[in-house]
C-alpha cells in the first residue's frame, strides 16, 4: 500500500519547550496518553488531537540537541500536519520543516516553516544561517542537480500556517460538495430513468445557454452605452439573446459527440452512389 512518510523538524524558542515538547511525543508514541496529557498541559494544550492525529502510524520521535525530530507515515490522501504545527507555534515553537515523500509518485517535497509562517527556502536560512547545517547534513550546491535539498516547495510569499489550513479545507469542502452534487444529480437521473450520462449532458448544454446569453446581454449593454440608436441595439441583441444560446449548444453538443459522427458521414458518402462500383475500363483489342 503507498503512503506517505513525514520527516518534521521542530526547533523550539527554549530548552524548556524543547523538552516538555519531547516527553508529549515520546508518551504518545508509547501509547501512554494519560502522561502525554500531563505533559501537553505543561506545553499549554488542552487537546491531544491538536498535537497528533490518530491516523498517522510508524511513528518515531528523537531528541536532538538543537531540535525535536518527529517522523510518521500517513495515507496517500491525508492532510499536512498543519494542525499539529498550528497548535505547536502557538506553544513555544519557533521553526519546522517538514520533509514529505510521495511514496505513490516517488518524489521528495520540503517546505519551511518560520514564526508560524510558510517561508521559502533562502528566507528561512537567512533568518537561520546556523541550522542549515543541522536541516541539510548532506553537502549541495546551487544547481538543482547538485543539490538534494533543491525539492524545496516554496510560497509565492509567505503564508500563515492558519491561512494554510483554512485554504486546504475550503478545498476539500468544495471537492466533497462537487463529488455529493454529482451523485446527487446522478441518483436524481436514476429515479427518473434518465441515463445519468445524459442529465450531465443536459447540464452542459444548459450551461452553454446560459454562456451564450450573458454574452448576447453583456454586448446588447455596452452597445446601448456606448453608440447611438438605442432601438437597433436592443434589436440586435434580442436577435443575439436567441443566436448565441443555440451556437453555443450547437457547439457544444458537438464536442461532446466528437469528430466520429463526421468520419461516419464521409465514409456513408461512398455508398450513395452507383451500386454497380465505379466502372471498370477494358484496353482496347487491336
Amino acid at each position: 500500500m503507498s503512503q506517505n512518510a513525514h520527516t518534521l523538524q521542530l526547533f523550539f524558542d527554549s530548552p524548556i519547550k524543547l523538552k516538555t515538547a519531547q516527553l508529549v511525543y515520546q508518551y504518545l508514541v508509547a501509547g501512554n496518553t494519560e502522561q502525554a496529557q500531563r505533559w501537553a498541559g505543561e506545553l499549554g494544550v488542552a487537546d491531544l488531537d491538536d498535537l497528533w492525529d490518530g491516523e498517522w502510524f510508524n511513528q518515531q520521535v528523537a531528541a536532538k540537541p538543537t531540535h525535536l525530530l518527529l517522523c510518521f507515515d500517513t495515507g496517500t490522501h491525508d492532510d499536512l500536519p498543519l494542525r499539529a504545527l498550528e497548535t505547536l507555534f502557538a506553544h513555544g515553537l519557533r521553526a519546522a520543516v517538514l520533509e514529505v515523500f510521495y511514496d505513490q509518485v516517488g518524489e521528495t517535497e520540503r517546505m519551511h516553516f518560520d514564526q508560524g509562517q510558510w517561508v521559502g527556502r533562502q528566507a528561512f536560512f537567512s533568518a537561520h544561517p546556523d541550522w542549515r547545517a543541522v536541516v541539510e547534513s548532506a553537502d549541495g550546491g546551487d544547481d538543482a542537480q547538485d543539490d538534494p535539498y533543491a525539492c524545496s516547495r516554496d510560497p509565492a510569499k509567505p503564508m500563515s500556517v492558519a491561512k494554510m489550513r483554512k485554504d486546504e479545507a475550503d478545498r476539500r469542502k468544495q471537492g466533497e460538495e462537487a463529488a455529493k452534487a454529482f451523485i446527487d444529480l446522478a441518483q436524481t437521473f436514476g429515479k427518473n430513468g434518465q441515463s445519468p450520462v445524459q442529465g450531465l449532458i443536459a447540464v452542459l448544454l444548459l450551461r452553454a445557454g446560459f454562456k451564450g446569453l450573458l454574452h448576447a446581454v453583456v454586448f446588447t449593454v455596452v452597445t446601448v452605452l456606448l453608440f447611438k440608436g438605442i432601438w437597433l441595439w436592443l434589436g440586435l441583441g434580442l436577435v443575439l439573446a436567441i443566436a448565441l444560446p443555440l451556437f453555443y449548444m450547437v457547439r457544444e453538443h458537438k464536442e461532446l459527440r466528437g469528430d466520429g459522427d463526421d468520419d461516419d458521414d464521409a465514409a456513408g458518402g461512398s455508398d450513395d452512389g452507383d451500386p454497380a462500383g465505379p466502372a471498370t475500363v477494358q484496353p482496347a483489342v487491336g
